[in-house]
């Protein structure tokens, strides 16, 4: 959303560059009416914003993008990104999402006993 800008890009299989170069191939090819749906719009607390937004057009974003509004060149977004997204600690359900991602949407298969796993790793500490 034009407020919050863009996703993060440093999961598997991420880059600053292709997510830009996707991005601007939209904002410069389609017409300027064309409604951009947004899967998810998490507002920031200091938002002008009410309530999330569902979409936007190509020509709010090109306006109001503030990642990748007009005149935004590649450089400029690959460094902010990179470095925005090196302070972001990893979001709650990454593994889990990550799974899930992997086999297209699919669930593990079930055990023996029915039930499907998910590998979550454990960091520090002792048991």
């Amino acid at each position: 959303m034009g407020d919050v800008g863009t996703a993060r890009c440093d999961f598997p299989g991420g880059s600053a560059k292709d997510l830009y170069r996707s991005g601007r191939k939209l904002l410069d090819n389609l017409p300027g009416h064309v409604k951009i749906w947004t899967g998810h719009d998490y507002p920031p607390a200091d938002t002008r914003k009410d309530q999330p937004m569902a979409y936007l057009t190509v020509d709010e974003h090109n306006a109001r993008n503030k990642h990748l509004a007009d005149g935004v060149i590649e450089e400029e977004y690959v460094s902010m990104r990179t470095a925005r997204d090196k302070t972001m600690g990893a979001p709650r359900l990454l593994h889990q999402s990550l799974q899930i991602n992997i086999r297209g949407g699919r669930m593990p298969q079930p055990t023996q006993a029915g039930l499907r796993l998910m590998h979550l790793p454990i960091q520090g500490g002792e048991w």
